[in-house]
């Protein structure tokens, strides 16, 4: 018993000037444009980097290309250029409201474009 180390806790007080350090908060559009620009944002290192860059081009190449060769109805066809004008117009919301991402947006959007045009 005589070997046992006290350990002292310190508890403050109420009337004490003891004052926690607030955790700055981000607002709801700091969060969403953060995401964005984690989302958008080309990984670091080199091979995520390639497969990233390669499949921007190889699927839309094989969605083209399955446009042009399956025989697809037509109702499912105009459901897809209405969800291609959604995403389209959700695109460049997203362009306006989170400068930071125009960049590599723009990479991103032409490799898609050259993926379609290479499935046609």
């Amino acid at each position: 018993m005589a070997d046992e180390q006290k350990i002292v806790v310190e508890v403050p007080s109420d009337r004490g000037h003891y004052s926690p350090v607030p955790i700055p908060q981000l607002s709801r559009l700091e969060e969403f444009k953060k995401g964005w620009i984690k989302a958008i944002a080309l990984p670091d290192n080199l091979p995520d980097m390639a497969f990233e860059l390669t499949s921007c081009v190889a699927i839309p190449a094989l969605f083209s290309s399955c446009w042009v060769n399956l025989p697809i109805p037509t109702f499912m066809r105009l459901g897809l250029v209405g969800l291609l004008s959604v995403a389209g117009i959700s695109l460049l919301y997203v362009r306006q409201a989170v400068p930071e991402v125009k960049d590599a947006l723009l990479l991103r959007v032409g490799l898609i474009a050259i993926g379609v045009l290479i499935g046609l």
